[in-house]
């Protein structure tokens, strides 16, 4: 699967980031810091980090949720390990679980191949609006 095949949200367009890899219950996201991504402290916005990891769960839950059904995230929990390093971050999401409502996903964001945050997510399986 392509990322052709699964387009970005309008959240995700304005933020900047990119689908790069999308398998069968898993995906590969990439965000470029700017500085509208920074926060006072001049660090990257935990905000940008937390819709980085949300938006790569998604893509990866959508890349194997049923044909003509939708999916909302219903939790989101991150933990923050170090601030990046660069200036290019990836977010790499993974289908834990699939059940008939409820998808579970597992996230890692790295920058320069160290790991600067952790997270899970459900999402819920409804219709298509």
């Amino acid at each position: 699967m392509s990322d052709r095949e699964l387009p970005s949200s309008p959240y995700g367009d304005f933020l900047g980031i990119k689908i790069i890899e999308v398998a069968a219950g898993k995906s590969v996201c990439r965000l470029e810091l700017q500085d509208h991504h920074m926060n006072t402290g001049g660090r990257v916005h935990g905000g940008a980090l937390t819709s980085l990891a949300d938006t790569a769960a998604g893509v990866a839950v959508r890349s194997i949720r049923p044909e003509g059904k939708s999916s909302a995230t219903t939790d989101l929990s991150i933990a923050f390990i170090r601030p990046p390093p660069g200036k290019i971050i990836e977010a790499c999401a993974q289908v834990i679980h699939a059940g008939k409502r409820l998808f579970r996903t597992e996230i890692a964001v790295y920058c320069e191949d160290k790991l600067i945050a952790k997270t899970t997510a459900t999402f819920m399986i409804v219709d298509a609006p």
